[in-house]
């Protein structure tokens, strides 16, 4: 790629020169050239400068959309190119936590057995680093929770993903169908850690009833799903978490909380100029499929399909 437009990329994201300098390895006086560069072939700023940073003009956030772009595109062909050469069918996918643990894996291992010479490259993220991840081309496609409004990538909905009270089979509100919000506040909460989709969720929901997790009898907040399903199993707590998580689980009891709104969307996520590759559309094909069970599932009320 054009060395400007990669200081150009840098300064934007970190908001100031000497960040992207400091990223990128160069020196302030080096970076601050190449982006002068760039500004005098177009002719017009591309960056207000301020006390605190740099931000960009209408113009610069014209040439920030297309830089995206192109930055995925060349690495999309950096890493094919090489693939090629070496005689490899790879596809790179970003997938949440939650998919990755309870979703991906039955699906994967069925594409794998009909295409043995395809190999799967899978990294775990939050939502936000996975879309971040597609849309500068560092994997083929990822999987993310909740609103996606990027109008650089092509959104295919998979399910609508319902989150509830998870508690022991043994626990004494194990013999309900549903729960509320005082039932929430009465009883100790393992909760997924701040900045996560699941906790996300949460805290909008509860903000609806003028609420907060300070409200709450929060004892452990973990980044682990594993690690909350172990504690919840042996009674140490209950926590809120996907269905999708439960659903298989015979010693772990799920429960609708009544009036609370905890639906989200989970999206699979392109670019739309990354079409074509059979290897990549037949893996999608198969997450697709998958997804249907899902949607068929009784505690799902979907819409159909549709990108």
């Amino acid at each position: 790629m054009d060395n400007r437009l990669l200081v150009f990329l840098a300064t934007a994201r970190e908001g100031h020169i000497t960040g992207a300098a400091r990223l990128l390895n160069l020196s302030v006086s080096a970076a601050s050239h190449q982006i002068a560069q760039l500004e005098l072939e177009f002719s017009t700023p591309l960056f207000v400068r301020g006390n605190r940073g740099m931000r960009l003009t209408p113009a610069g956030e014209t040439l920030f959309a297309y830089a995206n772009q192109i930055e995925a595109l060349w690495q999309t062909a950096y890493r094919e190119v090489r693939q090629t050469a070496e005689g490899e069918q790879w596809v790179h996918v970003a997938a949440s936590h939650t998919v990755t643990e309870f979703f991906v894996p039955e699906p994967l291992g069925q594409f794998r057995r009909t295409h043995p010479a395809v190999h799967i490259h899978l990294t775990m993220a939050n939502s936000t680093e996975v879309i971040s991840q597609v849309e500068t081309g560092r994997v083929d496609f990822g999987i993310a929770e909740g609103r996606v409004g990027h109008r650089n990538l092509k959104v295919t909905n998979l399910w609508q993903d319902q989150l509830g009270l998870i508690v022991a089979s043994h626990h004494p509100l194990a013999t309900r169908t549903a729960v509320t919000v005082k039932d929430l506040e009465s009883v100790d909460l393992i909760l997924r850690e701040e900045g996560s989709g699941t906790r996300s969720i949460l805290d909008q929901a509860l903000a609806h009833h003028g609420l907060g997790v300070s409200n709450l009898r929060v004892t452990a907040e973990l980044s682990s799903i594993r690690a909350i399903l172990d504690l919840v199993r042996n009674n140490i707590g209950c926590s809120v978490m996907s269905w999708m998580i439960a659903r298989n689980m015979p010693d772990i009891t799920f429960l609708p909380i009544e009036d609370l709104q905890l639906t989200r969307r989970i999206h699979l996520i392109r670019r739309p100029t990354n079409e074509g590759r059979s290897a990549m559309e037949h893996l999608i094909d198969q997450l697709v499929r998958a997804a249907r069970e899902f949607n068929l599932s009784p505690r799902q009320d979907l819409d159909p399909i549709n990108e």
